[in-house]
């Protein structure tokens, strides 16, 4: 356990090191909030115009009651398109700027803006198969109300886990789809095994980040809610939702550089003198 939990503050400074250095990196995932936040009011409110959002709602939640509409899905694809697209976009950005500044280069955001334009043809097709993926465990998961369920549930990490190298192979070697989903693969299968360890620690650590934030949001708001007017209590709330927003996006940039310096020391890039990659031989179970 002791051990885990040494390998697990490793990785945490890893990745939450150079995100406190380069600060300016938490605009990537908060930009892909804004804008996954924009593409579903995009969808949802045609939707309600039309009298159909619960409807729709209650399709997207897998309630068998719903209707089975072929519309329905069509729309899934799109919306699950267009909302992979978004999050890729920025993610390969970010990541961009995680390679770079890992190799000791200056990363402004406007360079991750500019190398995921030149990324857009294999963000466009990992979007594209993804929103495929999307629709088919959608249907599987409407075929039976238990059983559907679960293996859409088992299908749908299986590809997550498969898919955890896409990103940084896409911004290191231009794959399209196809090839980012089979390097992935590989990379897990050959370098570090199949089965992913729970070694992965920084949702354990960005729990213990936000920890605090819900503590303190709690305590003021039982000691203020019967003397703050309704404005106050509003200010108080606005603000421990934007906290909890940034450290939500400062946890999930951690994230995507925690892949790539993974996916450096898994194919031999270079890695910093200071990085202990020891560390790293433990996060997977070799074969």
């Amino acid at each position: 356990m002791f051990e885990s939990l040494s390998r697990s503050w490793e990785f945490a400074k890893l990745s939450y090191g150079l995100m406190w250095e380069n600060k300016h990196l938490i605009l990537f995932p908060v930009i892909s909030t804004v804008s996954a936040a924009l593409v579903f009011a995009s969808f949802a409110l045609p939707l309600w115009q039309s009298g159909q959002i619960e409807e729709w709602q209650a399709f997207m939640d897998g309630d068998p009651a719903a209707r089975e509409d072929s519309a329905f899905y069509l729309v899934a694809f799109a919306f699950y398109f267009c909302n992979y697209f978004v999050i890729l976009f920025f993610n390969t950005a970010l990541v961009a700027c995680a390679l770079k500044i890992i190799n000791g280069d200056a990363a402004p955001v406007s360079y991750g803006l500019s190398f995921a334009v030149k990324r857009l043809p294999q963000i466009l097709s990992w979007a594209l198969l993804s929103a495929v993926v999307g629709v088919i465990l959608k249907m599987i998961e409407r075929m039976n109300e238990k059983v559907g369920v679960f293996i859409s549930s088992i299908l749908g990490l299986a590809w997550t886990a498969l898919a955890y190298f896409v990103v940084p192979v896409i911004v290191v070697d231009g794959e399209g789809a196809v090839g980012a989903i089979k390097k992935s693969t590989k990379i897990l299968k050959e370098n570090w095994g199949t089965a992913l360890s729970g070694n992965f620690s920084l949702g354990l650590i960005g729990f213990l980040i936000m920890l605090p934030v819900f503590l303190i949001l709690f305590l003021v708001l039982s000691s203020v809610a019967g003397t703050f007017s309704s404005f106050g209590l509003t200010a108080v709330i606005g603000v421990g939702i934007l906290a909890i927003v940034l450290i939500s996006a400062f946890i999930s940039a951690a994230d995507s550089v925690f892949k790539a310096y993974l996916y450096a020391y898994a194919t031999g890039k270079t890695i910093p003198r200071n990085v202990d990659t020891s560390s790293f031989d433990s996060a997977f179970v070799q074969k």
